[in-house]
């Protein structure tokens, strides 16, 4: 592997043919009464990475790696750059994409391609944590038996709580079943209930007169 950019593979014969990375740093000029203006550093400003890559079907699919590189830029995300002896140059978005047909077939099919892509450095802040694990698919927290087959509890599958199997056949341990709540039970909250206990709740009556306090 000679690059990686997110879930983009770049191998030896797809290797970038041209690399330019330019960094900026902001200061701040501040004038000076009868005396040169002095400078203050504001911050660094983000990388900007100009690559230029060439596809052909001697070695490559040229519409593959093109349809890769325009799901990556269209996804809007921030991908790592991460080339091949370990070196992590950031995160990245491609901010855009210039794409020239250098050989066309007769019926219009590519033969070579050549691409100039821009990323802009993205700084990882709130929005996200690079260090975290990664997100695992989530099994269902329980299984309905209806008519069409087992399906997903939801707003679509208003099926009583008593049509709820084992949840073993969705990787659960023996025995482990779904136990609803019992809405009536002290300190659950009507709020949730489906039963009496709800029945009053947002009425004039469901605060005593006595309970009610007046702030001064």
């Amino acid at each position: 592997m000679f690059a990686l950019l997110g879930e983009i593979f770049f191998e030896v014969l797809t290797s970038f043919q041209g690399f330019r990375a330019c960094s900026e740093y902001s200061y701040a000029e501040h004038k000076v009464v009868e005396a040169p203006p002095r400078l203050q550093w504001i911050a660094d400003g983000l990388q900007h990475i100009e690559l230029e890559m060439g596809f052909h079907v001697a070695f490559t699919s040229p519409i593959l790696m093109m349809l890769a590189l325009r799901t990556a830029a269209e996804n809007h995300r921030a991908t790592p750059l991460v080339f091949g002896n370990g070196v992590f140059r950031g995160y990245f978005v491609i901010e855009s994409i210039e794409e020239t047909h250098q050989q066309l077939a007769d019926d219009g099919s590519y033969v070579a391609i050549s691409a100039r892509v821009e990323l802009r450095e993205w700084v990882p802040g709130a929005d996200f944590d690079p260090l975290a694990p990664p997100r695992w698919t989530t099994p269902p927290p329980g299984i309905v038996n209806s008519l069409g087959g087992p399906q997903p509890i939801g707003a679509t599958n208003l099926l009583p709580v008593s049509a709820i199997s084992l949840l073993s056949s969705i990787g659960a341990g023996a025995g482990v079943t779904y136990s609803p709540a019992a809405y009536v039970a002290p300190g659950v909250s009507a709020l949730a209930g489906i039963g009496p206990a709800a029945a009053t709740i947002g009425t004039f009556t469901d605060v005593a007169v006595s309970a009610i306090v007046r702030a001064a």
